[in-house]
């Protein structure tokens, strides 16, 4: 009797998808896409309820831009819950007799992370009015007859607005409401003509783009305002101050225009190399006022580089 002859088994091979490689050589599942497309609409709900929580007022018409206000951003915060608040680390920078705030705070979304910059002066046309000498300013100044104890006496209301800026612009990030235009928020019934007001940020920080002027025109810009300058640098000085850490470089630029000069002043040692008669950069610049001179003080100053031009030959 002869045996059954058995017949190779053959083996099934489980074709498994082919992973997705991302440009860093990360291996991607069909789950982690899928998961991230759940995400995107699970953000785009979340947007749609924190904007349906606002006024039209929570927004500002910024350059033709839609801008949320600290009032907007709390509100959506009370509704679209999730988001994690950082501890606020402050920069103080003394301008005399005025103080500039930088305020930076980590924060979270749904897992997305970012640290959010928001600053504030004394100076701001917030507290001082448009002449610089009025509003809450010029109420502190009346009563102690120092505009150094009335910058002083501004400066916790000055915190608090830098950090309501900051959160503001992480919750705008975080939720994807910065990069929207008006034409975006009148699907959702805010019109542009609704917006609290009109405004352009020259006078006041908020950590919007600011005007570049010549050092001739600079000169008629009022007190309060940020500005960025550029020109030709005639001279640069560097002295001591004395402050609360010891004592601190301070840098007095000289730039000029065909038209006039201007000094401008900076924390920190001259730039590296400087020559006179380069053309230096001078961002964020203050514009102040001590004992009747207009002073000028600026964030950063840098020499300006051209871009090498070529005739493609």
């Amino acid at each position: 009797m002869n045996e059954d002859k058995k017949l190779p088994i053959e083996e099934k091979t489980e074709i498994i998808p082919a992973p997705i490689v991302d440009t860093n050589g990360s291996m991607l599942s069909e789950q982690f896409v899928e998961t991230a497309d759940k995400q995107i609409v699970l953000r785009s709900r979340l947007l749609m309820t924190g904007l349906k929580a606002l006024k039209p007022h929570d927004f500002q018409n910024f350059e033709g831009k839609p801008y949320l206000e600290g009032e907007g951003a709390a509100r959506i915060m009370a509704v679209v819950r999730g988001f994690k608040v950082g501890e606020a680390r402050f920069v103080i920078e003394t301008m005399t007799p005025h103080y500039f705030i930088d305020c930076s705070i980590p924060m979270e979304f749904m897992g997305a992370t970012t640290v959010a910059i928001g600053d504030c002066s004394t100076s701001d046309v917030f507290f001082t009015g448009r002449d610089g000498k009025g509003g809450r300013f010029g109420k502190y100044l009346n009563q102690t007859g120092s505009d150094v104890m009335a910058a002083r006496l501004l400066l916790g209301d000055a915190k608090k607005k830098a950090r309501e800026n900051a959160i503001s612009r992480g919750v705008s990030e975080l939720l994807g409401i910065k990069g929207l235009s008006w034409s975006d928020l009148a699907e959702l019934g805010f019109n542009r003509s609704q917006a609290g007001a009109t405004i352009t940020f020259k006078q006041g920080s908020q950590g919007a783009e600011t005007k570049v002027y010549t050092p001739s025109s600079a000169i008629t810009v009022k007190v309060g305002s940020k500005i960025s300058i550029r020109g030709i640098c005639e001279d640069a000085k560097q002295r001591e101050v004395k402050t609360k850490n010891g004592p601190t470089p301070v840098t007095d630029y000289t730039l000029i225009d065909k038209n006039g000069k201007i000094k401008i002043s900076a924390w920190g040692s001259c730039i590296e190399n400087l020559k006179i008669g380069q053309e230096i950069f001078c961002n964020e610049v203050v514009v102040s006022e001590y004992q009747g001179r207009t002073q000028f003080m600026a964030k950063e100053v840098s020499v300006v580089v051209e871009d090498e031009v070529t005739d493609g030959k």
